[in-house]
């Protein structure tokens, strides 16, 4: 076909051929670069990271590879240097200057759960639908739909939300 194409700069490989990507550009002097990133809160969050001074969207997209948005959020919430130092080219005084930047704005990302250590179930229950295919939104939308019991496995909240967009399986999706 006669289109135009682009790069675009991604934090993790997308679980699907076809996917909608919120994109920012960025324009340097030498450089023009897409970053696309499959919901409004990673984009959201993306731009967070890249407002603090000394880091750019190369350590920003590190960041976002390494972990999911809640993870991240969670770590600058609780203070965790390390958890964001794992990124390749974050070192330890980067992730210092994040959390003190950001600890106080972290949770104005709308829809972005501030997870601090462990996963709950519903984390992991979307984590798991998103590797089926789903996007989080359509992850989140089937677990608030499903309905819930106290002390539900991921298991079980995973096969609850199945239930719930009518699949079983994401085959032929």
């Amino acid at each position: 076909t006669n289109g135009v194409g682009y790069k675009v700069h991604v934090p993790r490989q997308p679980t699907r051929d076809e996917v909608l990507l919120h994109t920012h550009h960025t324009v340097r002097e030498d450089d023009q670069s897409l970053y696309g990133f499959e919901s409004r809160d990673e984009l959201a969050l993306f731009e967070m990271l890249i407002s603090v001074s000394g880091v750019g969207p190369k350590a920003g997209l590190a960041i976002l590879s390494v972990a999911r948005p809640a993870e991240i959020a969670g770590a600058i919430a609780s203070g965790d240097a390390a958890a964001l130092a794992r990124a390749p080219g974050v070192g330890k005084k980067t992730a210092e200057r994040l959390i003190v930047d950001l600890k106080g704005k972290i949770g104005r990302v709308a829809g972005l759960p501030v997870t601090a250590g462990a996963l709950t179930v519903e984390d992991d229950a979307q984590a798991a639908l998103v590797a089926l295919g789903y996007t989080p939104s359509e992850a989140a939308t089937a677990l608030r739909a499903a309905p819930s019991k106290g002390g539900a496995t991921t298991e079980e909240r995973l096969a609850a939300a199945l239930r719930v967009t009518g699949r079983t399986a994401v085959a032929g999706r």
